[in-house]
């Protein structure tokens, strides 16, 4: 039987699990976690906010876990059930049990937690690769999303730089604690940025893991934008370092394509601290019940 554990053995898991709870000791309102079964596997949720409120999903950059929602979850959580969700295909407290191939299957995985947690749609929020994830979701599964937040999308509106994939792979293949600390500073515009436990989470993971088939965020057409008919937030950092072009090329598809955006908006920070800096600027710029 193939193994599909993300993670390179128990110890690197255990390494692993310790810095995510110690994020999630911090988590500034009241939490359960929730484990709910698809057929790739047990998905694992960080649940908060009133169980009356509106729901909002939320799905974390790559790496990131659904503990980089902390700086944000007390607003959001006020005003929403929110529900982070531990993406099945990267290393967290999600356990695959059957190998995601396709952007059809990671469709078809977020149908299948939508359907047991009872969600027949909700607003959904994604960064990076969730924000791809997310965008998704929103084309293929349009019924499931009321309203959709892409924050610093992944791939979606312009490619992944070369400089990106080189800096985030070499680390990884050489296992260098110093190299991925390097990758993520560059991606941050945090002093000391990889001290924060939130980052550091990023970091264990990276390090943590077996190297293995992904899907890559891919590139939307310009038909594919135009068929996401929900209403569309988007926030881009004006010093994001994702997009081949930088984020100009990225807000330019965003003006040039027919989204029923609500809003486009330009950010002073890259995409990793976007939580992390500034909740509380925005935290307005989000879908209100």
């Amino acid at each position: 039987m193939a193994n599909l554990s993300p993670f390179r053995g128990s110890g690197a898991r255990a390494q692993f699990i310790e810095a995510y709870d110690g994020v999630m000791r911090s988590w500034p309102v009241p939490f359960e976690e929730r484990g709910v079964e698809t057929a790739y596997g047990q998905t694992h949720l960080v649940v908060s906010g009133p169980p009356s409120a509106p729901p909002l999903v939320l799905l974390h950059a790559a790496s990131a876990t659904s503990g980089m929602w902390s700086p944000i979850i007390a607003a959001m959580s006020s005003s929403y059930r929110c529900y982070c969700i531990d993406t099945i295909t990267e290393a967290n407290k999600s356990v695959p049990t059957k190998r995601i191939y396709s952007v059809a299957d990671h469709v078809d995985w977020l149908r299948q937690v939508f359907a047991a947690i009872g969600l027949a749609s909700a607003r959904v929020m994604g960064m990076s690769y969730g924000g791809w994830l997310a965008a998704q979701l929103a084309l293929h599964a349009t019924e499931r999303v009321s309203h959709l937040v892409l924050l610093t999308p992944a791939g979606t509106l312009a490619a992944l730089p070369l400089q990106w994939w080189f800096r985030m792979l070499t680390p990884v293949v050489l296992r260098s604690p110093q190299g991925v600390r390097r990758f993520l500073q560059w991606m941050s515009s945090t002093p000391d940025a990889p001290t924060d436990p939130g980052v550091n989470v990023i970091a264990v993971s990276m390090l943590s893991s077996r190297l293995r088939r992904v899907t890559p965020p891919s590139v939307f057409t310009d038909d594919e934008l135009r068929r996401i008919t929900t209403p569309v937030t988007v926030v881009i950092g004006d010093r994001d370092v994702i997009y081949r072009g930088g984020p100009q090329a990225a807000l330019a598809r965003v003006h040039k394509s027919s989204f029923p955006t609500c809003g486009r908006n330009s950010y002073q920070a890259p995409t990793i601290s976007l939580p992390s800096t500034a909740p509380s600027d925005l935290s307005p710029r989000y879908p209100q019940p």
